[in-house]
């Protein structure tokens, strides 16, 4: 069913179109137009600077002294925060102003659209949209390809329930259903697509299992340090293969009905100097690297007690590292303990990384095989680290 045609979404569109997102005439830039993303995002969440530091800060649509900032920034190519620590930003911000982690947002529509024409989905395909968010995008491809065709799944009960309703006022009705995205949706399947707009460390094997040979999966693979997007294609025999794409997107990491634990180890560690410099750990393409190398270490700026800031790495078993951010006698000074030494081990990635010409992730390709995956570089037969 064909949603009703807004002005604010046309403006949006307009943007994009002038932006070059869309080609002259592309049909999914008149499905965009069709859909009001100001109806799928009633409130959203900025940056606000107070005495307590960075905060978020509540927009509402139903907030008249609101109402104007609200729709500069629905109708803009902005990512808008909706959800925080778990709970839909109304809930989790009444008192219009509060901290926490960010765990869902409405996509950058500049994004969504580049995914979807990644997708390939002029063939009416039968996708399968991991994250369900705030309703959007599965308005999107409801429009696009008829809510028959489009199943949606979210592992946030509230925001599965507040998409349905959306959707359905919308006049889409796709299948929207609370599960964890790491089993896919084997009650629709098999399915054509796999759209994932959350990170995922790797590529859940279920989902591999439920496309139709010749389809394709669409995720950002990312963990604690760097990522990017991948693009994959099922073969006949069950396994997959493909590259990253070669602009970079990155998405809020999914989460789990099976959280992974940390471990603690006891050890004072051993100390150093380093030359290379933690902000390079910031870099995207040092970044994509650095995260195959330590797999599945956490990357952090913290402040010590004396107000200096170091870089902190914490892996799952317990190996830790800290680097000073500002050098001295020569380099940086570097502290590392537990099973790994984990900057040890990104120095002799960056030595890697430069003798092979600094690439970025674009050099960079996946295999999926059932009982294992790793990335590659250059060629499938080229280097090669596993993906956990």
């Amino acid at each position: 069913m064909t949603g009703a045609v807004h002005p604010p979404s046309s403006v949006l569109t307009d943007q994009l179109a002038q932006a070059g997102v869309f080609a002259s005439g592309s049909p999914l830039a008149e499905v965009f137009r069709r859909v009001d993303r100001g109806a799928f995002v009633p409130a959203f969440a900025t940056y606000a600077n107070t005495p307590q530091g960075t905060r978020y800060r509540l927009v509402r649509r139903d907030v008249a002294a609101q109402r104007e900032e609200w729709s500069a920034h629905v109708y803009a190519d902005e990512t808008l925060i909706i959800e925080v620590d778990g709970r839909p930003i109304i809930d989790a911000l009444p008192d219009g102003v509060g901290g926490g982690r960010a765990t869902s947002s409405s996509t950058m529509p500049s994004l969504m659209a580049r995914m979807l024409d990644e997708l390939e989905v002029d063939d009416k395909p039968r996708v399968l949209e991991i994250g369900v968010g705030s309703g959007y995008n599965a308005a999107i491809l409801s429009e696009y390809l008829g809510s028959d065709r489009v199943t949606s799944i979210d592992i946030s009960p509230r925001l599965v329930s507040d998409a349905t309703e959306r959707l359905a006022r919308a006049g889409y009705h796709p299948v929207v259903a609370e599960y964890d995205g790491h089993k896919g949706y084997a009650d629709r399947a098999p399915h054509d697509r796999i759209i994932s707009t959350t990170a995922f460390t790797h590529v859940p094997p279920a989902w591999i299992d439920q496309v139709t040979p010749g389809g394709l999966v669409l995720v950002n693979i990312a963990g604690g340090t760097g990522g990017a997007m991948l693009k994959l294609r099922v073969g006949d025999d069950g396994r997959a293969r493909g590259r990253f794409l070669p602009e970079w997107a990155g998405f809020m990491p999914a989460r789990s009905h099976t959280p992974r634990t940390r471990v603690t180890v006891d050890d004072e560690g051993e100390s150093g100097v380093s030359a290379l410099d933690p902000s390079l750990v910031s870099e995207p393409a040092f970044a994509f690297v650095a995260q195959l190398a330590t797999v599945d270490a956490h990357t952090v700026l913290r402040v010590a007690d004396d107000g200096t800031e170091f870089l902190a790495l914490e892996g799952a078993d317990g190996a830790w590292a800290e680097v000073d951010t500002e050098p001295a006698d020569g380099g940086f000074a570097v502290s590392q303990g537990g099973p790994r030494r984990l900057w040890s081990v990104l120095e002799a990635t960056h030595a890697w990384w430069v003798a092979n010409g600094e690439p970025d992730w674009s050099h960079f390709g996946v295999t999926v095989h059932a009982e294992d995956q790793w990335v590659w570089f250059q060629n499938p037969d080229g280097p090669r680290w596993p993906l956990t």
